[in-house]
């Protein structure tokens, strides 16, 4: 019984239910009384069903059901005088009664409690009047009894159906909840992976330079001061001294290069607005118009910094591909004279919690661990701001 109030072009099931329901109504009017019928009497009888069943189906679920309550009131009272106005024409032939039963329903979904059963006694008021004036009190009772038991029936089965297709929706939404939060948090693991091989890499490269590397420069001292005290550079030992000197020399440069590139950047050397450009580029083919700007004066960054930056556009903007359903999006690359600043900006839905999700958290975790800041700004149909600052202290 959940409705969309987005406009439709087809018949959902419970319009095919409301129209069978007026079908059921006018078949045995037609049946018993309609040849009695003058056509054009018909022919207004049949009209004012068809309007009726128009805006029973499209009408409600488009307009009325996430409308205001002035709206509301207002189908209902439409509703019911045209039921009113067929039944009277009708001279209360057949099934007309009938039609009243899909408005019992609608009022369920529509209407808090004490509508319903406002509109429910309305109903029944409205009933025993039409039918008195036909049959007097003695058909009241009679025909009454059969129509609130057939207006209780509807009340709880559409609260059932209602319950049920707000189960099941609130089961989807927890499916997919529970969906976005895998696929986050397998990209917080991966990313700290790699932020814990980046650390290992800085660690192994400190502890190379700080001790091989330092062994092997005081040995080369050495070696240079004792040729230095060699008397006779002609001499077998002297050959030995600076062949043992030019080694340490070629072991220092090897763990140079060692510890080069343990601490190389993981973005292979590439500029880094090269790869930011190509992050933008990928998110333009996916249909959403993205630019990218670079303002100030552009200072090398260390290859941590690069790739804290690097792995926040990458994160903004698989977001604003996945869940932003946003048309523009625009990246900002900002060198200062004492810090660099990445802004990544949408204008897609926006998010009431701005801080959640793996993502987000591994991303500020990764730019904590250089001295910087992340902030987010966002809200409900605002869009999206993701905005990173890193220090010259931090570099």
């Amino acid at each position: 019984m959940m409705v969309d109030s987005k406009p439709r072009y087809t018949l959902s099931t419970t319009d095919w239910a409301f129209v069978v329901v007026v079908i059921a109504a006018y078949l045995p009017f037609i049946v018993q009384t309609g040849v009695d019928f003058a056509a054009p009497a018909l022919v207004l009888l049949l009209g004012l069903g068809a309007l009726y069943a128009v805006i029973g189906t499209y009408g409600f679920e488009t307009y009325v059901v996430a409308a205001p309550a002035r709206s509301k009131a207002l189908y209902f009272v439409i509703q019911l005088l045209l039921s009113a106005a067929i039944m009277l024409l009708g001279r209360l032939g057949g099934a007309l009664w009938l039609l009243w039963l899909p408005l019992v329903g609608h009022s369920v979904v529509a209407l808090n409690r004490a509508g319903v059963i406002a509109f429910c006694g309305m109903v029944m008021v409205l009933f025993g009047i039409l039918v008195g004036l036909d049959g007097g009190w003695p058909a009241v009772m009679n025909a009454g009894v059969s129509f609130a038991a057939a207006v209780a029936f509807v009340l709880i089965f559409t609260q059932m159906a209602l319950s049920e297709s707000r189960a099941r929706a609130e089961v989807e939404r927890l499916a997919h909840d529970v969906q976005m939060a895998h696929d986050d948090l397998a990209r917080y693991a991966v990313q700290v992976e790699e932020l814990a091989t980046e650390k290992e890499r800085t660690r192994l490269a400190r502890e190379i330079h700080d001790s091989l590397g330092h062994y092997l420069t005081a040995i080369n001292v050495q070696l240079e001061a004792a040729r230095a005290l060699q008397a006779d550079e002609a001499s077998p030992a002297a050959a030995l001294l600076e062949r043992a000197q030019a080694l340490a020399k070629e072991g220092l440069q090897e763990v140079r290069r060692s510890v080069a590139a343990l601490r190389a950047s993981p973005l292979e050397g590439r500029p880094l607005t090269a790869l930011l450009e190509g992050l933008v580029q990928a998110c333009c083919a996916s249909g959403i118009e993205t630019v990218l700007e670079v303002h100030g004066s552009q200072w090398p960054l260390p290859p941590q910094v690069e790739m804290a930056l690097y792995r926040t556009a990458q994160e903004a903007l698989t977001n604003v591909r996945k869940h932003a359903q946003a048309r523009h999006a625009e990246v900002t690359l900002s060198y200062a004279p004492d810090s660099v600043r990445l802004r990544v900006r949408d204008d897609g839905a926006g998010s009431a919690t701005p801080d959640g999700g793996f993502g987000l958290v591994g991303l500020r975790e990764r730019v904590h661990l250089l001295g910087g800041a992340l902030t987010t700004v966002s809200a409900p149909g605002e869009g999206f701001v993701l905005e990173v600052v890193l220090s010259q202290g931090d570099r």
